[in-house]
């Protein structure tokens, strides 16, 4: 998939535990991703206790989120990767404040595009 700048994008991200398999979505005490070029410039996050994102398939941990347009035009495309992180929050007691936090990072999205109409106002 490829991430144009100053364009609206659906993002669809599968959520799977340690061991490869699908996490069911409504077992979940929170979700976030997040889209980021360095770990300290986030360009944009979503929360799933927010209602920011959108289950497409719980029992098959299909998420999706949408991508918008004012935050894909900040991106630098030409010389840092688009990344994607996600943060799966589990109620466990054994965990401190009876969370525990599974973060899967440094998802390449892949090859963040330009396009002709990017530099039209």
């Amino acid at each position: 998939m490829a991430i144009v700048r100053k364009s609206d994008r659906v993002i669809q991200v599968t959520v799977t535990g340690g061991n490869g398999t699908p996490v069911t979505i409504s077992t979940l005490a929170d979700l976030e991703i997040l889209v980021y070029q360095f770990p300290k410039r986030i360009i944009q996050r979503w929360l799933l206790s927010d209602s920011e994102i959108t289950t497409v398939n719980n029992a098959g941990g299909i998420v999706s989120v949408n991508f918008d347009r004012a935050n894909t035009q900040t991106l630098n495309f030409k010389n840092d990767p688009c990344l994607l992180e996600v943060v799966a929050s589990f109620t466990d007691i054994d965990f401190e404040g009876g969370i525990k936090r599974d973060v899967a990072t440094g998802i390449e999205l892949s090859i963040v595009e330009d396009s002709p109409t990017a530099y039209e106002q």
